[in-house]
């Protein structure tokens, strides 16, 4: 398994656990999105925890503002600059689908998902169709708020109920299958394609509980299912792909509990019995790909948060004489200008950096301050950690520019024994494993 660290371990002042995880490893291949598509092939774009909040409970003044002091990264300020962007992409390069793996939404807010049904709703029209499968945040969450000068208020939530009919083209109303136990369901992407969108939440305490749960599960009756169906595609001879928000391998062994599915091992055993040989993710906001130990081999692909810097998608190719072919891809933001005059106008990529830089390394910063280090030590080893996790999170780990390595910020936390500050970062730095951005499969054997 990859060595790969996650900051949150740093962030518990907040007295929350927050993940702030990178991506790793730039992709080298020659691999491109063809429009002319060769019969039975399908290009498929793949996005994962959009997180978006709708303009219309937040006003972004005081009370929302003071709500991303304590967040974790995601750029929830301009998700619809951000969205806008993919629509162009996906407006070019023209999939013929669009999974989408969870967390939707900021906190479930009906509004911000009757926004982003209206915004797939514009992507269907191009021709691309949209499958959705929920995430942690998205269902029955008693912590939906809508932001309003001073303060914040609650607003509704949705039910399952609620999330299917109003997702309801989105997947749920062509589906082959509809599993009875849960929002998930099996869709034929093509021929040679099924795609099992699968439910791994749990948001039937939520309101008992008064927050929502952050882990993943499936069901008895829902394992029945995967079963069944997995053993129908195998005896046509399909080939499948399963997307579920939380994850069925361990990227991280601080990612594990409430990010890896509680039943993971028996998930993965039924994916592997059933010769199911890629299973899409999201939840930890890291672009990362894992690959199963034993003769049967499960990759997952935990695809980067399109809240989260660099906004990335996944461009994923399938065809029976191929097999799979992915690779990651980040939105083109340079062209997107910020700022009210010309004088201060700043590309939004660049803004998102610093905004992901200043997040990324606040807490930090309280931390090590509080341990009592000299601030002017702090300061240097803040900017040094910043800068690995742009890298980090970009996927360009194994290519650290040699003038980051002589900078003094860190070789102060390579100093620091026994600290977890030097452990994630021994991590950032760690060349162990394969490609995080690309990923090539060979035809499926019969």
């Amino acid at each position: 398994m990859k060595n790969i660290g996650k900051i949150s371990m740093l962030l518990v002042l907040s007295g929350a656990l927050v993940l702030i995880l990178g991506m790793t490893k730039g992709g080298n291949s020659a691999f491109t999105e063809d429009k002319e598509e060769a019969e039975g092939a399908v290009l498929l774009h793949v996005i994962s925890d959009p997180h978006y909040l709708s303009k219309r409970i937040n006003d972004e003044g005081p009370s929302f503002q003071r709500y991303m002091i304590l967040g974790d990264g995601k750029n929830l300020f301009h998700m619809d600059k951000i969205l806008a962007q993919y629509e162009k992409v996906a407006k070019e390069a023209r999939p013929k689908f669009l999974l989408v793996s969870g967390d939707l939404t900021n906190n479930g807010e009906k509004e911000s998902h009757e926004d982003l049904a209206a915004y797939f709703e514009k992507l269907e029209e191009l021709g691309i169709e949209v499958l959705v499968t929920p995430g942690n945040h998205d269902l029955n969450n008693p912590h939906a708020r809508g932001f309003q000068g001073e303060t914040q208020r609650k607003v509704d939530t949705l039910s399952p109920e609620e999330f299917r009919d109003l997702y309801g083209a989105f997947g749920f109303q062509e589906a082959l299958y509809e599993d009875a136990h849960s929002l998930s369901y099996v869709y034929e992407a093509s021929k040679d394609l099924w795609v099992f969108m699968v439910d791994t939440n749990k948001y039937h305490r939520n309101e008992a509980l008064r927050y929502p749960e952050p882990g993943g599960i499936l069901s008895l009756g829902t394992l029945t299912f995967l079963r069944e169906k997995l053993k129908e595609a195998e005896a046509l001879g399909v080939e499948v792909l399963t997307v579920s928000h939380h994850n069925a391998l361990i990227h991280s062994p601080l990612a594990v509990e409430d990010y890896v599915l509680d039943n993971h091992e028996e998930y993965e055993n039924i994916l592997k019995r059933h010769h199911v040989r890629l299973n899409l993710t999201g939840h930890i906001h890291i672009q990362h790909i894992e690959k199963s130990t034993g003769s049967k081999e499960l990759h997952e692909i935990a695809q980067g948060a399109l809240s989260v810097y660099p906004h990335t998608y996944g461009v994923l190719h399938h065809e029976k004489s191929t097999g799979f072919r992915y690779e990651t891809k980040k939105l083109p933001l340079a062209e997107v200008m910020m700022g009210s005059r010309a004088t201060d106008f700043v590309p939004l990529g660049s803004w998102s950096r610093d905004f992901f830089m200043e997040k990324s390394t606040s807490r930090i910063i309280q931390g090590l301050l509080a341990e009592g280090m000299k601030e002017e030590e702090v300061m240097k080893m803040a900017k040094t950690l910043g800068a690995l996790n742009v890298l980090y999170f970009s996927g360009e780990t194994r290519t650290i520019p040699k003038a980051l390595y002589e900078e003094e910020g860190l070789q102060l936390i390579l100093a620091k024994e026994d600290h977890f500050t030097r452990y994630y970062v021994e991590r950032i730095l760690s060349k162990e494993g394969p490609e995080d951005t690309f990923l090539a499969l060979p035809p499926r054997e019969n």
